[in-house]
């Protein structure tokens, strides 16, 4: 995995959260405002490193034939396609420094969709035995808790902070085998 590679696991989860931190700020909802624009930039950042982390999950999925090719790359796909439709939104907004209503009302669905096939992603490494599961099931929990945090906006930073801890989990690989724990030969 490259230094870039690395860095994503960590990287993208944070600037998610530190995105979503700014617009907690107050005057962040005055569009074209210095924390509007600062919280969308951050985003923006996180979104990229998000597609970077993506990409290198499905490399984690190594060759994989049939069924579970399928599900991998259809997992990766979704995640792809909705990380860029946020990628565009967020550029958009800041180029324009104005955002419609209507892109607003499908903002949570393209959002939640990167985190959604994020979970699937894991959830298929994790059959396959490419991640851990609990790596898998700390990443499912934390966008459980982030849905949540459309009810009760106080969960969404605890649900990044998870997602952040699933990532670096899912970064890890599977687990060593019994007695190869520590130091691998070259």
């Amino acid at each position: 995995m490259n230094r870039l590679t690395q860095i994503s696991f960590t990287a993208a989860p944070a600037t998610l959260l530190a995105g979503t931190l700014l617009m907690r700020l107050p005057d962040a909802d005055y569009v074209g405002g210095p924390w509007w624009a600062a919280a969308r930039a951050v985003l923006l950042a996180g979104f990229l490193m998000f597609g970077v982390m993506i990409t290198a999950l499905r490399g984690m999925g190594g060759p994989v034939t049939g069924g579970w090719r399928a599900a991998v790359d259809t997992a990766t796909g979704l995640a792809l396609l909705s990380t860029a439709a946020n990628v565009v939104g967020l550029a958009v907004d800041l180029y324009n420094r104005f955002e419609s209503q209507r892109v607003m009302a499908w903002e949570p669905l393209v959002y939640g969709a990167a985190f959604a096939a994020l979970v699937a992603l894991a959830s298929v490494l994790a059959a396959l035995r490419r991640v851990t599961l609990v790596s898998a099931v700390v990443t499912a929990t934390g966008v459980a808790v982030l849905i949540g945090g459309l009810l009760q906006p106080a969960l969404t930073p605890v649900g990044m902070a998870l997602i952040w801890l699933g990532t670096l989990l899912l970064s890890r690989g599977p687990a060593e085998p019994a007695g190869q724990m520590g130091y691998r030969l070259p």
